[in-house]
């Protein structure tokens, strides 16, 4: 069984008198335009007039509420904040064991970040739930949502590591089919920092969990990591938190379509700015600077249309004279996600060429069946640092290649780092 451990309530907070509370909780929801209450890990219930009560019984003061979806009944022990908006209270749940719970005023806005924390905090709760059930006897050693930017970990998605024995599984669950583009970045992430500060060898694993709904891009994704040092499970739960383990390689095809022969030219662009196009445009007139095998003409941009995520990146693909295509990813400032945005668009461009369906952009060479090379272009100083942790996951097939330009690239653009893969610079590597 799973080890839980809970903070006891302190003897002043036990001690706060009933009355006082009373009078500053009636008092504060006598200001608000739309009560509401949150309890940590539970979805936020409105405090319509009769639908809720505070009492004092055997001296402590209690509070009931008849929601719709759900009741509740909770002694409040002490208020442990007052901001606008927000009052915050230590409460002991049934079991003594203690908790938090925030009377909220919806129609301000800064209980904005508060009712998006206790659905974080809810789903984290419901995920919890999910592991519970599909690893028993295994101990959950630990399960948040906390942001932490030195590690780059997101509040979006409820991460777990789960031991049992000389095993661990680093677990991420997806609260929504718009955030799946987005949860594999930090599901890597998450998984190489508890490989890494394991201190001692682990057989570790990746588990994730998506809704019913989604799973699609997940799955195309894994299919070209490196299952040799990445062991994948993937679970997909519908709305009432029943989750069901499905095998990657049955879910749905890739979708994307060739875009008209638009000549080699640039079409219509969506970039953040002039500096992404600039930037595109340096490439195209630097391009043996980039990679000296690269034919000068054609390269073309945006030759695949497909559903996804709003990409803010602008890919170019050429070709060598040997007949050997590159997918370039061009980027401006840091972005975490980089890797696996350029794969979404390199195994579509495999997939497609695989199919000589992209012959027709280079009716002058001869294209060889080989997978396309992969290269990712930023300004040195801009590759995220995570990047590189991504890239090691990457499976052998295939060939990526990091190129890092001089930051002042307008005037006159330069190489001024070159990386293989998930290779470090050398200023980043440890001694041997």
């Amino acid at each position: 069984m799973a080890k839980l451990h809970h903070k006891s309530i302190s003897t002043s907070a036990a001690q706060a008198e009933p009355e006082t509370l009373l009078s500053s909780i009636e008092t504060f929801l006598s200001t608000c335009r739309n009560p509401a209450l949150l309890e940590y890990g539970e979805e936020v219930i409105p405090l319509a007039s009769g639908d809720y009560a505070l009492d004092i019984r055997s001296g402590r003061l209690w509070i009931e509420v008849w929601g719709e979806t759900r009741g509740l009944s909770r002694r409040i022990v002490a208020i442990d904040r007052q901001a606008t908006g927000i009052l915050d209270c230590t409460i002991q749940k049934f079991g003594g064991t203690a908790g938090k719970l925030s009377f909220l005023d919806l129609d301000r806005p800064q209980t904005a970040h508060r009712s998006l924390s206790g659905l974080r905090q809810n789903f984290a709760e419901q995920f919890r739930r999910m592991l519970f059930r599909h690893f028993p006897g295994w101990e959950i050693r630990f399960l948040g949502c906390g942001m932490d930017l030195q590690r780059s970990f997101s509040p979006v998605f409820p991460r777990a590591h789960l031991t049992r024995g000389m095993h661990q599984i680093a677990c991420m669950a997806c609260p929504s089919i718009q955030d799946e583009p987005a949860m594999l970045t930090f599901a890597l992430i998450w998984y190489e920092h508890l490989r890494s500060r394991a201190q001692e060898p682990m057989q570790s694993s990746l588990c994730l969990f998506l809704p019913d709904s989604a799973g699609n891009l997940t799955a195309h994704r894994l299919r070209w990591l490196d299952q040799g040092s990445l062991q994948t499970r993937l679970f997909r739960f519908n709305a009432h938190g029943s989750a069901g383990e499905v095998d990657a390689r049955d879910l749905g095809n890739l979708q994307s379509a060739v875009v008209p022969n638009r000549g080699g030219s640039s079409i219509a662009w969506r970039g953040e700015g002039s500096s992404e196009r600039d930037l595109e445009v340096c490439v195209r007139e630097n391009i043996s600077k980039i990679d000296a095998c690269l034919l000068s003409r054609p390269i073309h941009a945006q030759v695949l249309a497909f559903a996804a995520a709003d990409r803010d990146l602008i890919d170019l693909l050429a070709a060598s004279a040997s007949g050997r295509l590159a997918v370039l990813e061009l980027k401006i400032t840091e972005d975490i996600h980089l890797p696996l945005q350029a794969l979404d668009y390199w195994m579509r461009v495999t997939w497609h060429a695989g199919r000589r369906e992209l012959q027709h952009l280079f009716p002058s060479v001869a294209l060889e069946e080989k997978p396309p090379k992969l290269i990712l272009i930023a300004p040195a100083i801009d590759f995220h640092p995570s990047n590189t942790a991504i890239l090691r996951y990457f499976s052998p097939q295939i060939e990526v290649e990091r190129v890092g330009i001089n930051s002042d690239w307008r005037q006159q653009l330069k190489v001024v780092l070159r990386l293989n893969g998930a290779d470090a610079p050398i200023s980043h590597r440890s001694p041997e």
